[in-house]
């Protein structure tokens, strides 16, 4: 490669304005540095001479026998903003020709500049030596640098029992992929997750961390700086806050199962002592006391379908498009019974997501009934979006609608719009997406119709299934 390139590549991005100009007096090169200094790009096309005098205190006698000296020199020159510079100039040759790299050092703030950056580092330094968050540096994945707060959460005495060790070493099993892949897209430039909450391995157990990281330079090479903060006590709190939720909830639960079940009971108990008195078989009552049988059986088993593990399923890829079409070809008769009708806009076909494919068909299921349930004539659109990374599935009706107290109450236990209904249907169906690591959001209006919207995550680079 011609050393002319190979300076051009050098002083690219140097911080000290620097050109290059041939023999002829034309400016064949200037860094970003050098543009700011001299205007360079509004006049590349102009003789240099031309313009260079006249942003310094040079005559064109004095340029000339400058850039015909052989050697390299340093003269002080005054620019027209009154700031001097050292003006250096160094003849190169190439094998083409010979060129001069001229190169400018301010001289009033240099001593000042190396001030404030010295005045600057050690202010970073002691901002980081008596930091209390943990700061880690680590380059070729060992730890060159630790602060004191680094050295108290991994539980340690002194930076000597960290400097040089894999960093991967301090990481809990369960993590240490996770970290692994984290580095390496950071070192490669590649998009990662800023912060991140991981565990650690320090002297008095496990710990929890959250670690925001930076790529920088260290010693001249390509490094990773950690800031660390210890959020143990914090998760503990938050599982305490979550157990008394669920403790709360399942007060709730028992309060609500024991009042639907205490209704149908009360009428199956009320006529087996009419039947007891009387001493006759009555046919109405019969039927009667089978359907709040019945009623009872369905609210046990909507409770135990709530009670499945998210791990009993096994999650597959599978074509969102498709489950929406076999659910929409399933409750069409459904529809036409009510007077209404189900169109569907299924453009994404390439959505595939991890999934358990007869519970999402539940809940697209309920949402679906739902819609045609809230219209004694109308249409269910359904329409299947990608945006960005996940997959939107929209279900609206010309239904009725909901006000904005009831929507807000939707997928409470034992809330529900219809006469007989139990209000599980919808918090089943909430479970079911919040398993598939997704959302679901209703908007409503009262005249107009509801909006039911679904979004889950697309699975890419996955073996699809045939």
């Amino acid at each position: 490669m011609d050393n002319l390139i190979l300076l051009k590549e050098a002083f690219k991005k140097s911080v000290v304005p620097t050109l290059i100009i041939d023999q002829s007096g034309t400016c064949i090169f200037a860094n970003d540095e050098a543009e700011k200094l001299l205007d360079v790009e509004k006049e590349k096309k102009r003789s240099f001479f031309f313009y260079f005098t006249a942003l310094f205190n040079l005559s064109l006698a004095q340029l000339l026998t400058l850039l015909k000296e052989s050697i390299e020199k340093t003269i002080r020159v005054q620019h027209i903003s009154t700031l001097e510079y050292d003006m250096t100039i160094k003849p190169i040759k190439t094998s083409k020709s010979t060129y001069q790299l001229i190169q400018f050092n301010q001289v009033s703030l240099s001593l000042e500049k190396q001030d404030a950056v010295l005045r600057e580092l050690n202010q970073y330094k002691r901002f980081i030596e008596e930091s209390q968050d943990a700061f880690l540096v680590v380059v070729d994945e060992k730890v060159r640098y630790v602060n004191p707060a680094a050295i108290r959460l991994l539980g340690g005495r002194s930076k000597y029992e960290y400097i040089g060790k894999e960093l991967l070493s301090f990481i809990h099993e369960d993590d240490i992929r996770f970290v692994k892949k984290r580095m390496d897209a950071i070192m490669q430039d590649k998009p990662f997750r800023p912060r991140v909450e991981v565990k650690i391995l320090a002297k008095e157990g496990v710990k929890f961390i959250e670690s925001s990281v930076t790529k920088m330079e260290f010693q001249g090479k390509p490094a990773i700086q950690y800031f660390m903060r210890d959020i143990t006590n914090r998760k503990k709190y938050d599982e305490m806050a979550r157990t008394s939720e669920k403790l709360t909830m399942v007060s709730k639960l028992a309060a609500g199962v024991a009042h639907e079940i205490r209704n149908p009971m009360t009428a199956v108990k009320g006529f087996i002592q009419l039947l007891k008195v009387s001493k006759e078989y009555n046919e109405e009552y019969s039927e009667i006391m089978i359907a709040e049988i019945e009623r009872i059986e369905v609210i046990i088993e909507e409770f135990l379908t709530l009670a499945k593990s998210k791990k009993e399923t096994a999650y597959k890829p599978k074509q969102l498009c498709r489950i929406l079409q076999h659910v929409a070809l399933l409750l069409n008769t459904h529809a036409s019974y009510r007077d209404c009708q189900i169109k569907t806009d299924l453009t994404a076909v390439d959505a595939w997501i991890y999934c358990e494919e007869n519970a999402l068909k539940q809940v697209f299921i309920n949402v679906i009934q739902n819609a045609i349930e809230s219209m004694t004539r109308g249409t269910v659109h359904i329409s299947l979006k990608t945006k960005g990374s996940l997959a939107v599935v929209e279900i609206t009706d010309e239904g009725c609608g909901m006000e904005e107290s009831v929507l807000q109450k939707i997928g409470e236990p034992f809330f529900s719009t219809k006469e007989t209904g139990t209000g599980l249907g919808l918090m089943i169906s909430y479970k079911i997406i919040e398993q598939h690591q997704g959302k679901m959001t209703f908007t409503s209006k009262i005249g107009i119709g509801t909006k039911v919207k679904i979004t889950l995550p697309i699975v890419l680079n996955c073996e699809k299934e045939s």
